[in-house]
């Protein structure tokens, strides 16, 4: 069965709420085929073998060797990284590898126990949406994408400006 994800709300990258089209594979409920569907990646060969096309979205946990997803990257629009705790900083390594190594041009959306203050972080690591828990209030995901715009816009110092010449 698939879900809409009651308890969350889809967030884009200016803080703002958005409709959310796909629909969510539950992990123990019988895969249903659906034209925007996300599935664990553990249910890709199941749903492949299933209903003989691939699902054009998938989730997997920050935790997650990407070798398995990796292959599938052409067949995907979405991908779901899920965050196991608020301070666990795999699913950034992961977006990151997923957007820079790999070149994923899709939408690569986190989820789990975030908080608005890593929401700059998550945008900067390559995640184009995300899953938002219902117990952050929908201003705080506004407020932090004003401060990340605010922060882009203000001049840099001069050591700032060096450090960054000397990176590239």
């Amino acid at each position: 069965m698939c879900s809409r994800r009651c308890c969350v709300t889809l967030i884009d990258r200016n803080g703002l709420p958005v409709t959310d089209p796909w629909l969510y594979q539950q992990q123990d409920a019988p895969l249903v085929l659906a034209e925007r569907c996300v599935i664990r990646l553990e249910q890709w060969d199941e749903y492949l073998s299933q209903f003989g096309a691939p699902a054009q979205g998938v989730r997997i946990s920050g935790e997650q060797d990407p070798a398995g997803v990796l292959a599938l990257l052409a067949q995907l629009e979405v991908i779901v990284i899920d965050f196991a705790k608020s301070r666990d900083g795999r699913g950034f390594t992961l977006a990151r590898l997923l957007r820079d190594r790999h070149a994923f041009a899709g939408d690569l959306r986190a989820a789990g126990p975030l908080l608005p203050d890593q929401f700059s972080m998550l945008l900067q690591c390559g995640f184009t949406s995300l899953l938002a828990p219902a117990t952050v209030p929908l201003v705080r995901w506004q407020d932090a994408a004003r401060a990340r715009l605010q922060a882009q816009a203000r001049p840099r110092t001069l050591l700032e400006r060096l450090s960054l010449s000397n990176e590239a």
